[in-house]
């Protein structure tokens, strides 16, 4: 088994993004190891180069990393500004930006103009409702195109997300969300898993009535032509991004600044909050797809 399932080719190799960034950083490597040796061993100029490399949009600021002796509380760029969405949404024209495709068949796109309008209108509503940077909106949702377009709304605020898969049971939801005291919950009316289709809205209320800190209910519909009708409980997502102003405007946060919250397992209690700073979810993103992935 010491025969590699797939190796690149020499033309892969040498127009590779990794090795457009060896040069850029004036370094000619003999394998893989010597430029990782190099970004270990250089950890500020690797990170600073990197930040230039893949184009953040922001202000770098100019320190890397200040170091502390409990390794947590390391900061990088500390003096860095950054609007996670701004640098998500560079892109405008009309190629898809995400794709859906459903167990069913059932399939949905969205091209990056639509996107960032859609995320501009969410984000011009989550300030009409008085949500502040550092407010946390939960969302009980599937993995579809609305998940993505009310996260970056929230991230383009400087609002914290949080999400869990919709085959969570309420108490799993209930132990996870109410530790983070959201305002918002965000859902979907159903969805389907091997073959059957599943009702999320009933399990979404009994979430609702267990945590208090939630003013609204924001509800979309799994598929475009089924449109969810608003109530007393629930208001349609889809009917508030179509009727919301266009906020343009993308303030730039600390590099550190929150941008979701993720869980542990809760095998040995109540499931642990794991927070995840805006900057280093960007910068480690760029490095893992453009580094690693050539994408």
């Amino acid at each position: 088994m010491n025969k590699p399932l797939w190796q690149p080719s020499l033309n892969q190799k040498e127009n590779s993004l990794l090795m457009n960034f060896s040069k850029f950083v004036n370094i000619k490597p003999r394998s893989f190891n010597d430029i990782w040796k190099w970004s270990v061993e250089n950890p500020e100029l690797f990170w600073s180069k990197f930040w230039d490399f893949s184009k953040i949009i922001g202000d770098k600021g100019d320190q890397v990393i200040k170091k502390n002796d409990i390794f947590n509380q390391t900061k990088f760029f500390p003096d860095s500004k950054i609007n996670y969405t701004e640098n998500i949404l560079r892109k405008r024209n009309d190629q898809t930006a995400i794709g859906f495709l459903s167990e069913s068949g059932y399939e949905e796109k969205i091209t990056w103009n639509e996107l960032y309008l859609r995320v501009c209108k969410f984000s011009s509503y989550l300030k009409k409702i008085n949500l502040l940077p550092g407010d946390r909106v939960a969302a009980y949702v599937p993995n579809k195109i609305e998940a993505v377009v009310s996260f970056l709304g929230c991230a383009k605020n400087g609002i914290i997300w949080s999400s869990c898969s919709p085959d969570f049971g309420i108490q799993g939801v209930v132990d996870r969300f109410k530790q983070i005291e959201p305002k918002i919950l965000i859902t979907c009316d159903y969805y389907f898993y091997n073959g059957k289709k599943i009702d999320i809205l009933e399990k979404a209320e009994e979430v609702v009535k267990k945590i208090p800190s939630i003013r609204e209910t924001l509800v979309f519909s799994y598929k475009k032509n089924s449109a969810f009708k608003n109530s007393k409980k629930f208001k349609n997502l889809d009917e508030i991004i179509a009727s919301s102003d266009i906020d343009q405007n993308f303030k730039r946060f600390e590099f550190n600044h929150p941008i979701y919250i993720l869980y542990s397992s809760g095998t040995t209690g109540k499931p642990k909050c794991i927070t995840h700073g805006s900057g280093n979810v960007l910068i480690e993103h760029n490095k893992e797809f453009m580094l690693h992935c050539d994408v």
